[in-house]
C-alpha cells in the first residue's frame, strides 16, 4: 500500500501537464514541460540505480532490466521530442490538418511517459525498497 501512495504523486504530476495539451494553454508550451518534467524524473530514477549498482545493492540482472525499461522511457521521449521539431516545422508552414496529426501521436507518446516512470520506480522499489527515492510532489501551477 505505501508503495502505490508514492506511485500516485507521480501520476498527479504528469496528468495535468497531459491533459493541459487540450486546453487553452499554448500546446507547445505545455508539451514541452511534460518532457522536462519526465525528463528530469528518469534522470533522478537513472542516477539512483546507477549509484546503487555501483554499491552492490543491485545485481547485474536488475541493473539489466532497469536498463531495458529505461531504454523504453528514452524511445518515447526521444520520438516524442522529435515529432514536436516536426511539429514546430508543420506549424510554421500552415499545414493544419498535418498538426493536429502530430498532436494527437504526441500527445499519445506524453501520456505513455508517466506509464513508463511508475514502471522505473515500481522495478527500483522491487529491487531496493527502503532505498527508493521519493516520487516527486504534483506540481501547484
Amino acid at each position: 500500500m505505501n508503495r502505490n501512495r508514492r506511485l500516485i504523486p507521480l501520476c498527479l504530476l504528469l496528468v495535468p501537464l497531459v491533459a493541459g495539451l487540450s486546453s487553452c494553454e499554448s500546446f507547445d508550451r505545455v508539451a514541452y514541460r511534460s518532457l522536462k518534467v519526465a525528463k528530469a524524473e528518469y534522470e533522478v530514477l537513472q542516477a539512483h540505480a546507477a549509484r546503487s549498482f555501483v554499491r552492490g545493492r543491485l545485481s547485474e540482472q536488475q541493473w539489466e532490466r532497469f536498463a531495458l525499461a529505461g531504454n523504453r522511457f528514452i524511445v518515447a521521449h526521444t520520438t516524442a521530442a522529435d515529432l514536436m521539431q516536426s511539429y514546430q516545422r508543420v506549424k510554421r508552414a500552415g499545414e493544419a490538418e498535418q498538426q493536429r496529426r502530430l498532436e494527437r501521436r504526441i500527445e499519445t507518446l506524453l501520456g505513455e511517459l508517466p506509464v513508463l516512470l511508475v514502471d522505473l520506480r515500481r522495478l527500483l522499489e522491487i529491487f531496493e525498497p527502503s532505498q527508493t527515492p521519493p516520487a516527486p510532489e504534483p506540481s501547484r501551477e
